[in-house]
């Protein structure tokens, strides 16, 4: 993660990925890894994004062939019974082929409408549907093997979004695989449970691999952070916290002062004091934990348990600190972009160590 040069990859055979829904690219970053490791080259023939600064910084640092800022359903707009391509799907096969039957089709759709913080329209929600988009692109571009991440609480939605995406994906003629994932098992300081699924029109993808990665004792936040209390620096966004109000910074001078990891219910905000389900929001951060899940709001102390464990004054945590907990190594460029940009899309990533260890079992099912 502190290498400040993105490592070269040199190998006889290179891995050719499509990545929809690419924000900026922490799937793609770990399938580069594992390509790496696996002596491999890799190289992105097409990243789709509908934000444009989230694309931004995909193509800053991974140099797609191919980077299409839209949405999604525009570009793979056909039913999924449907068995003929669209125009739209005709005309962006015939103006990029090399984007046809690529190795690997990896995407997070948006996974706002399952989350269990979405509480009224969760599992109802129409970006549910969007998984489907991943399950029409494929039909589109025909790729060896898929990867689609998304959130543990996928698997409840009302309209069965992935149990039907397997059953479609099977009669493609593609063995899949589902698998929940929590992060910190794999090398990432941080708890966060997520859900992938895994398809493979070669061999059945062998998830008990996973098993030896597995560690027997988490990282924590000393691990992922503890060398960058002197990477501080007023001038450059990246390397400064948000800034906070007046009572928030009071709240985090109380912990630091007092020791505490929690706030007590009288220093926090009314709808905060009684019967409130989040007791981690507004906490103090632990150096021998690992991190609970970041989130785009990990600049804000009210957002989660984002007060840095022993900086003074007491502050939220820097970008540069939640990339570090999200595995982004130091080589990936997040500068020249707006801070709620990067909280945006660090918050929102797929943990680069996480998608490595994944994206090694996918690609292992169709290497020879």
């Amino acid at each position: 993660m502190r290498l400040k040069k993105r490592p070269k990859l040199t190998a006889n055979r290179t891995i050719r990925t499509v990545d929809l829904f690419a924000g900026c690219g922490g799937l793609v970053v770990g399938t580069m890894e594992a390509c790496r490791r696996l002596k491999m080259g890799h190289h992105v023939e097409l990243a789709n994004e509908w934000d444009q600064d989230a694309l931004n910084i995909f193509e800053m640092n991974l140099n797609p062939a191919l980077a299409v800022c839209g949405d999604v359903s525009e570009l793979f707009d056909g039913s999924l019974s449907r068995r003929k391509l669209t125009k739209a799907e005709t005309q962006l096969i015939d103006k990029n082929p090399s984007i046809f039957e690529p190795d690997l089709l990896t995407g997070g759709p948006p996974c706002q409408g399952h989350s269990d913080l979405n509480n009224h329209s969760r599992r109802e929600d129409p970006r549910n549907a969007l998984y489907y988009r991943m399950v029409r692109a494929a039909k589109v571009l025909q790729p060896k093997a898929i990867i689609i991440e998304n959130v543990s609480t996928v698997i409840h939605s009302k309209e069965r979004v992935v149990q039907q995406s397997q059953e479609i994906l099977e009669k493609m003629g593609y063995h899949v695989e589902q698998i929940m994932l929590w992060a910190n098992e794999f090398g990432v300081p941080q708890k966060r449970k997520r859900h992938f699924l895994l398809a493979s029109r070669i061999s059945q993808p062998d998830v008990s691999m996973l098993n030896q990665y597995r560690m027997e004792e988490n990282r924590n936040l000393h691990w992922a952070i503890g060398d960058l209390l002197n990477e501080y620096d007023k001038d450059d966004i990246y390397n400064t916290p948000a800034n906070s109000s007046a009572e928030n910074r009071s709240r985090m001078k109380w912990l630091i002062d007092n020791d505490k990891w929690d706030l007590p219910n009288h220093l926090r905000p009314k709808c905060h004091q009684n019967g409130h389900n989040y007791p981690a929001v507004y906490g103090r951060m632990k150096w021998d934990e690992p991190s609970s899940t970041i989130t785009a709001g990990f600049g804000s102390n009210g957002q989660g348990r984002f007060t840095h464990p022993s900086a003074r004054p007491g502050r939220p945590l820097t970008p540069h600190e939640a990339a570090r907990i999200q595995t982004f190594p130091d080589w990936f460029r997040f500068d020249g972009h707006r801070r709620s940009t990067m909280s945006k899309t660090i918050g929102n990533a797929v943990p680069p160590l996480l998608a490595m260890h994944v994206a090694n079992v996918v690609i292992q099912s169709i290497i020879d």
